[in-house]
């Protein structure tokens, strides 16, 4: 565990197939979910939605983190994305239900997105996954989580995102999408009183799930002038402390 407050601090391996940080712990361990991180879960990989199943593989609460080119494995609640600003670049994230969740400032550039939910058999309706939970309580914080030039695939039936919390910001642009996206796209937590209030976004995206004509009307069709402030580094202030990857 690196505490919060201690800074300047580097992880540095030959690479996602050949350096890994492993654990067992689940929710039902001893500290539950947000304390049984790690950066691969070994724990047996659950049914998505068992009760007590969920297993972190990293908790990212400090400050101005960023991974380059890392791997986080697990099922249920793989990345808790706690708080904070953070950036992510080519970095491999898989999971089922809920996989990258918390209320942090973060962008996710040219990341693999793996599903492994159970496959549904073509024309059943059957949502079994979720890639995104983003917990904003409140229209005045400045969070959310943002997908740029990111990919979608895998197994399943599943949304991009659901409003763990009422003020829910989550956006993805030039991001591919395969057909494991459910033609609604995401989902207020079965709370219509929250869709007023959350920020769901889609900008310049394609593959076979990205097709808007059948998404939640509040979605959010975001024209250029919209996402520009989600599409670069700035939206996590990066320009002030991300520095170049390998100083």
């Amino acid at each position: 565990m690196i505490l919060k407050t201690k800074p300047n601090i580097t992880f540095q391996g030959q690479g996602m197939d050949l350096t890994a940080i492993a654990w067992n712990d689940t929710a039902n361990s001893s500290h539950g979910t947000f304390y049984s991180a790690s950066v691969t879960n070994v724990a047996p990989i659950p049914n998505p939605g068992d009760f007590g199943a969920q297993a972190v593989a990293i908790r990212v609460a400090g400050d101005q983190a960023a991974f380059w080119g890392c791997g986080f494995f697990g099922a249920q609640d793989t990345l808790h994305d706690d708080g904070g600003r953070h950036y992510y670049k080519e970095c491999f994230i898989q999971g089922s239900i809920d996989f990258i969740f918390g209320d942090a400032r973060s962008l996710y550039e040219d990341c693999r997105l793996i599903s492994i939910a159970s496959p549904v058999p073509a024309g059943v309706r059957f949502i079994n996954g979720v890639v995104t939970a983003h917990g904003r309580t409140s229209g005045d914080e400045n969070t959310g989580f943002v997908f740029v030039k990111c990919s979608i695939g895998g197994t399943g039936q599943i949304w991009l995102g659901r409003a763990w919390r009422p003020y829910a910001r989550v956006v993805f642009a030039y991001t591919s999408m395969s057909d494991i996206i459910a033609p609604e796209g995401w989902n207020d937590f079965n709370d219509p009183a929250r869709d007023q209030s959350i920020f769901f976004g889609e900008y310049k995206c394609s593959g076979d799930g990205a097709n808007l004509t059948m998404r939640v009307p509040y979605v959010q069709k975001l024209n250029d002038t919209q996402a520009s402030p989600f599409l670069n580094i700035s939206f996590i202030d990066g320009d002030k402390w991300l520095l170049p990857f390998g100083n």
